[in-house]
């Protein structure tokens, strides 16, 4: 009977540990809200990836939540460890922590949880751009943005603003934290291609999706490509260049597609225009050329 009872104390505990955790994590997301100011704006026009040039944060819409890889010297505090999925299923374990205030330069986080992540287990162009963390979409989705390659600026705007022109390019998304969407290649309809602005290529689709597309267009040349992930290097892949391709009924000059094991959409494409509207409260992308 005792020994029911030192159980069941035991457990009771753990319980009362766990929903207090729960908790302050709901408190910290829903009870404060996070927020993003930018003193400067300005991009990096040296990287194809779209990085703060002086906070060196990259703006990843292909992220759940925000990571940091260097300290700021803030307050925090440790609120749980969650398990980070890695490019070829690798799953890694890291802290996610909590911090009212984070000054990165010219960037203020306030209000923020993130995962810290240790430099050293960063793939290797994380260290060569020097990028001190990335901005996932637990900051991205409170705004709507614009990103204009041709300014270089990176701007947030609040989630009710509208930006009245005509978009030559649209894509609609319907999950706020995971922006997946649905196109058209070369009259292939692929679904569940997530927006990543934290993938530098123009796509990535499954060798399946590429052989179909293989079978309506023939692309110009195929060739092999060392790819990078959050902690990866050196990862192998097929690159594919087609010509005159067709998406969602809209011609395109070029297009690079590599073979991996899911779907994206790259900062390749969001190239291809001259400025995007991340419209968070519509959930649409909306892509303009001058």
């Amino acid at each position: 009977m005792m020994k029911i009872k030192k159980n069941f104390l035991i457990l009771s505990i753990v319980a009362v540990v766990i929903l207090s955790i729960s908790g302050l994590i709901a408190y910290c997301y829903w009870g404060l809200p996070t927020r993003i100011e930018l003193k400067n704006n300005s991009i990096d026009e040296n990287s194809n990836h779209i990085i703060l040039k002086n906070s060196k944060l990259c703006w990843d819409t292909g992220a759940n939540s925000t990571a940091f890889f260097k300290d700021f010297g803030q307050k925090k505090f440790l609120l749980m460890f969650s398990l980070v999925f890695e490019y070829g299923h690798k799953i890694r374990i890291q802290k996610v922590k909590y911090s009212n205030h984070i000054e990165k330069d010219s960037v203020i986080l306030k209000n923020i949880i993130y995962l810290d992540v240790d430099s050293q287990n960063t793939a290797q162009w994380i260290k060569n751009e020097e990028i001190s963390g990335i901005v996932g979409m637990n900051v991205i989705s409170k705004y709507n943005w614009i990103v204009d390659f041709d300014k270089n600026i990176l701007q947030n705007l609040s989630k009710t603003t509208t930006y009245n022109h005509t978009p030559q390019f649209t894509l609609r998304y319907s999950n706020t934290m995971k922006p997946k969407t649905t196109i058209s290649i070369a009259d292939v309809k692929l679904k569940n291609i997530l927006i990543d602005s934290g993938f530098n290529i123009d796509f990535t689709l499954l060798s399946s999706d590429i052989e179909k597309i293989n079978q309506r267009i023939a692309p110009d040349t195929i060739c092999n490509i060392i790819s990078t992930a959050l902690f990866s290097d050196s990862i192998v892949e097929f690159k594919y260049k087609y010509s005159n391709i067709m998406i969602n009924n809209i011609r395109f000059d070029t297009l690079y597609i590599v073979e991996g094991n899911r779907r994206l959409i790259g900062t390749g494409f969001f190239r291809k225009f001259d400025r995007v509207f991340w419209d968070s409260g519509s959930k649409e992308v909306r892509f303009y050329r001058d």
